[in-house]
């Protein structure tokens, strides 16, 4: 008989594990336990579902329950929550959320997949049937429907990270007026100054008021009472960050780490052998500080999956670590940060020198080209490349990861800038912006 392998969560990192468990050890029983109704879904596409009149939630589903049981020979459950663990047993117990029945089953190797909740602060009036977070697709399906069926005129949106600045845009596009609040002094407040000068002067540009060092003290039916006045709000979106689901793995024994996230080595297993965990419910390390992290982003959470997956099913593979990178779409700008900023570098003990310039995304003479600005930071004992942030009306998205392979490879700013990089006027000057922040920067670190 063979090995029978549970994982618990269905979205990536568990959905990447399983096919993984499957594809090594093909005689294997491998069931996944999924609390919702749709597995393997692209989260990261939901604001732009909901901006789109003629958007299909089915259009995000990237593998069905159907196709992952019938095509890949994975026991998809869904609708099943998981209740609890005994390692010593090795036994899982859920419930059967359809039929309210309890159930338990037994494990060879188990992959805790469990994913981030939204973080939902103490607000008075937060359970308003108008406020929201978006984290599940049910999220953005109960969002646009409130939109299409409400028609609310007037939005809010608490918290200016990453989902908060792309549902501006999204919220925006379908017709309404968008107040952002912040309790920080600015959005994205680790990034370059310049840089959120441009984040800045992009919301205004774009109709979207923008409120920081801002307290929201209650929401009410049809506005948000805040430290900075008064915003009618016929929809509130809390975008104030997300939190481990990992509960389960600490009331089952197993230790947590950094943000309370499940501590995991690089084959992405627990402090419980046999017992892996992956995805936004896991610590990572962190490739330039040799320090554990919390990332919960969907790149790291399939590559996690994939690793963990591997080592449950005994081929080794070890997770290489993470340096943060990310990007997003704000309006016409698109915006991206790789490695550590200026502040992390100066908490983590290096000597580093910053450099901000503007360059051209394309070659003189060439009709369509646009600025980019770019932020780039270096280690001055070790001349190390360290971290970057960019924004621009075009070719930002993709200037960023060659900046990340630079970093993630552990390349000194020198090196990075003889880069052998393609070139034609219409993708970039002969000196590419990024090479050109490059040289900047390594002069100023001699």
């Amino acid at each position: 008989m063979g090995n029978r392998y549970v994982v618990i969560g269905g979205i990536a990192a568990g959905m990447s594990a399983a096919s993984r468990i499957k594809k090594v050890d093909k005689g294997a029983e491998v069931i996944v336990l999924e609390k919702g109704e749709f597995i393997s879904y692209g989260a990261c596409s939901m604001p732009y579902y909901i901006a789109n009149p003629d958007g299909d939630y089915k259009d995000l589903i990237v593998l069905t329950v159907d196709d992952a049981r019938d095509k890949r020979g994975i026991d998809v459950r869904t609708n099943h929550l998981v209740l609890g663990i005994s390692p010593n047993e090795k036994r899982v117990f859920y419930k059967e959320l359809i039929s309210g029945k309890e159930k338990s089953i037994n494990y060879d190797r188990l992959v805790i997949a469990t994913g981030a909740s939204p973080v939902k602060p103490p607000i008075p009036g937060i359970d308003n049937e108008n406020v929201f977070s978006l984290r599940t697709l049910n999220d953005g399906v109960a969002i646009k429907k409130f939109i299409e069926e409400k028609k609310p005129k007037k939005a809010v949106i608490i918290g200016a990270g990453y989902i908060g600045l792309e549902m501006a845009e999204s919220f925006k596009e379908s017709g309404l007026d968008v107040t952002i609040v912040e309790m920080l002094e600015k959005p994205m407040p680790n990034y370059n100054g310049e840089i959120i000068n441009s984040i800045l002067k992009t919301l205004e540009g774009n109709g979207v008021k923008a409120y920081f060092n801002t307290t929201v003290e209650r929401i009410d039916n049809d506005r948000v009472i805040t430290t900075s006045g008064e915003f009618e709000a016929d929809i509130v979106l809390l975008a104030t960050g997300v939190k481990p689901n990992s509960k389960l793995a600490k009331d089952a024994g197993i230790e947590l780490g950094v943000n309370g996230a499940i501590a995991v080595d690089s084959k992405m297993e627990t402090s419980i052998s046999g017992i892996f965990a992956a995805g936004d419910c896991a610590e990572s390390i962190h490739r330039i500080t040799n320090r554990k992290t919390y990332v919960p982003l969907g790149t790291v959470a399939n590559k996690q999956g994939r690793v963990a997956g591997l080592n449950a099913a005994r081929e080794l593979a070890r997770f290489p670590g993470v340096i943060k990178s990310a990007e997003f779409k704000l309006f016409d700008k698109e915006v991206a940060s790789c490695g550590l900023t200026l502040n992390d570098a100066l908490n983590e003990g290096f000597d580093p020198v910053e450099i901000v310039i503007t360059a051209s995304s394309a070659a003189h003479g060439y009709k369509y080209k646009y600025p980019i600005q770019v932020a780039m930071i270096g280690d001055k004992k070790t001349g190390k490349l360290l971290g970057c942030q960019m924004i621009g009306k075009t070719g930002v998205a993709h200037r960023i990861n060659i900046v990340a392979t630079a970093i993630f490879n552990g390349n000194t700013v020198k090196e990075f800038s003889m880069f052998d990089l393609a070139y034609a006027p219409p993708f970039s000057p002969v000196w590419d912006p990024v090479l050109v922040a490059a040289n900047v920067l390594s002069g100023k670190l001699k």
